[in-house]
């Protein structure tokens, strides 16, 4: 019987470090994170689920991250 136990907590060892190793990778692997959401937050671009989804967000240009420089400078320089 302690053979069985000894052998079941050494093959929790390489178990472990699988399950560490396939959370680590999804983790770098996934696009955005913390940071990057609030970086594009503050910028003007919504990153949320819902816009993901809908295809209203993801890197298009909207009226939120235009300034209001650039639409001076375009608008001034149109005849």
């Amino acid at each position: 019987m302690s053979a069985y136990i000894i052998r079941r907590i050494l093959f929790m060892i390489p178990t472990l470090f699988g399950i560490m190793l396939v959370s680590f990778a999804v983790v770098q692997f996934a696009p955005g994170g913390p940071v990057e959401r609030v970086i594009a937050q503050l910028s003007g671009v919504d990153t949320g689920a819902t816009s993901r989804i809908s295809g209203s967000g993801g890197g298009e240009i909207t009226c939120a991250s235009i300034s209001a420089r650039a639409i001076s400078a375009t608008s001034a320089s149109s005849p």
